[in-house]
């Protein structure tokens, strides 16, 4: 889709802080994350949202794909316990996972207003990707 935000992330059209990818699916960090490091995984090509609508093989490499950015915040990110992966997709209609490191002794952040600056995001990316 010509006007899906993240079909343009996906094709590169739009900039993000990709933290890994592969020929089918891209994980980047969100630009309004709850915790830090919170990363979205998209498929590259469009799929609509609700996750019970679409088909099992796509879910199934999906979750390949999470599984894969999960183990990799778990062991980049200090002191992450375990990484809470959540469907939703409400906001944007592309099928996407939501990952959230859960930090020891820190509760999940709420506040959805917070807009990480690009030096917080460019920090995060170097501990993820170097």
């Amino acid at each position: 889709m010509s006007n899906c935000i993240f079909c343009k992330i996906a094709k590169g059209d739009l900039s993000s802080y990709k933290v890994w990818e592969n020929e089918e699916f891209v994980a980047f960090l969100s630009i309004q994350p709850e915790v830090e490091g919170m990363t979205l995984v998209i498929p590259r090509n469009h799929t609509q949202s609700y996750v019970v609508e679409v088909e099992d093989k796509i879910l199934g490499e999906l979750m390949k794909a999470v599984k894969e950015v999960a183990k990799l915040l778990d062991s980049k990110l200090k002191n992450v316990l375990r990484t809470k992966i959540v469907f939703e997709g409400l906001e944007i209609d592309h099928l996407h996972a939501k990952l959230f490191p859960m930090y020891r002794g820190k509760p999940l952040e709420t506040d959805r207003s917070y807009q990480a600056t690009d030096e917080e995001l460019q920090r995060v990316h170097a501990r993820i990707t170097g």
